[in-house]
């Protein structure tokens, strides 16, 4: 593999831990005890960190660095995450998806400077001054962080229960003189293990192989070898119809079988090229949190985000498309649909507000609905930005719709702006 191919590879790997980072980083704020979550997201940078330091990526490798030493702390539970070390690990990811995206484009990290950006994930790892805080007991070692361990048991043991080597080769070696036990049993009568780290062992064992069986059963195919089959499908559906078209009028049975056995097979191959299209919404979805969390952050308000048919799927190119349109209706439902928590508490309200994404299929289409428990928007006063900004005149405006949303049974209003 050429260094340009071992790059590419880097870049596509990168970009797709960091759509999950924010997920997960998000997630992880509301329950800062997750340890799945933590060791996954720990992972992530560790690995960034690692290739980029081989790559010769410099810059990349000192802020992942970073922000690897800052999420040791938190994972040895020498910190806790709040709201402040949680907007730097996000400036982190952003500083890492846009020196990506310069690497991508021109091959080399640019003139940037992250110092500052350092310098504030180093202070954060300074342990907040106060009275000392009690200890906390450390946490069972996740399925997700044991899948990062070697799969061999006398390696893990070796790594978690101070197992020596040649222990190992002492009960490897009664095994082969006959010994029909396990080598945890017979660890465990040498005393050199527990019973308890044994089986510790043997799940983290399992846990390695159903992760590694899982990366065996999928391949990543470059979007531009897809749409090239996807092409060629499309031919082949052609000539599949002048076949038929052919077929029909002749009268040998032998030719029309062949042929109606290659309509049948054109069509499982056409439908089967379409799923691999097919992705669920969910991907574009996954990047709400983050921007709920941001703007609602700005904007001083409490935002909650809930989610409803996440595995709906669509085709790769409506999923791109609406993107963008998606995410501005998000932003604007908690900018300016969502009140203040001092608003909503005097209207009866929770402090914080529900943002509801929901997709479904109905009548053979795929619905898409972005409501919220707020206010909704203000009719009069886009109204008259809209006329003060000469988008609109006063007589179109007037002759406009006056309601800016529609109540729904649920007594949850639906944002329908005719702006």
């Amino acid at each position: 593999m050429s260094d340009s191919e071992i790059v590419k590879e880097f870049l596509v790997e990168s970009y797709e831990n960091l759509d999950r980072l924010d997920r997960e980083l998000v997630g992880l704020e509301k329950n800062p005890h997750d340890r799945d979550a933590l060791g996954s997201i720990f992972r992530t940078i560790h690995t960034i960190k690692g290739t980029c330091g081989f790559l010769g990526f410099n810059k990349l490798e000192a802020v992942a660095h970073a922000g690897e030493n800052l999420l040791t702390r938190l994972r040895d539970q020498q910190l806790t995450l709040n709201p402040e070390i949680t907007t730097a690990l996000l400036s982190m990811v952003d500083a890492v998806r846009q020196i990506l995206s310069q690497i991508e484009a021109a091959g080399r990290e640019g003139e940037r400077d992250d110092s500052l950006l350092i310098a504030t994930l180093t202070r954060l790892q300074q342990p907040p001054q106060g009275p000392a805080k009690s200890e906390i007991a450390p946490l069972p070692e996740s399925p997700s962080e044991a899948a990062a361990m070697p799969s061999s048991l006398g390696d893990i043991l070796m790594q978690r229960a101070g197992v020596t080597r040649a222990e190992i080769l002492l009960a490897v070696k009664k095994q082969k003189e006959g010994d029909t036990r396990q080598m945890g049993e017979i660890l465990v009568e040498q005393g050199a293990a527990r019973p308890a780290d044994v089986l510790d062992a043997l799940r983290i064992q399992q846990v390695s192989r159903a992760q590694a069986s899982a990366l065996d059963s999928t391949v990543r195919v470059d979007v531009g070898l897809l749409d090239k089959v996807m092409n060629l499908v499309g031919e082949l559906v052609l000539a599949r119809n002048q076949v038929l078209q052919f077929a029909n009028r002749m009268k040998d049975t032998g030719f029309l079988a062949a042929s109606q056995r290659l309509n049948l097979i054109t069509t499982e191959l056409q439908e089967g090229v379409m799923r691999t299209r097919m992705q669920p919404i969910g991907n574009i979805w996954g990047q709400f949190p983050r921007t709920v969390r941001d703007v609602a952050l700005g904007c001083g308000k409490q935002v909650g985000i809930e989610m409803e048919g996440k595995e709906t799927e669509l085709d790769k190119t409506i999923i791109e498309a609406i993107k963008d349109p998606l995410t501005h209706l998000v932003r604007n439902s908690v900018d300016h649909g969502i009140e203040l928590p001092e608003d909503r508490v005097k209207a009866g309200k929770d402090r914080t507000g529900r943002l509801i994404l929901r997709a479904f299929h109905e009548s053979g289409r795929v619905n898409i609905e972005i409501s919220d428990d707020g206010a909704g928007l203000n009719g009069e006063r886009i109204r008259q930005k809209a006329i003060e900004r000469g988008l609109i005149t006063a007589e179109q405006a007037a002759r406009m719709p006056r309601r800016s949303h529609i109540i729904m049974p649920s007594s949850k209003a639906r944002k329908r702006s005719p702006w």
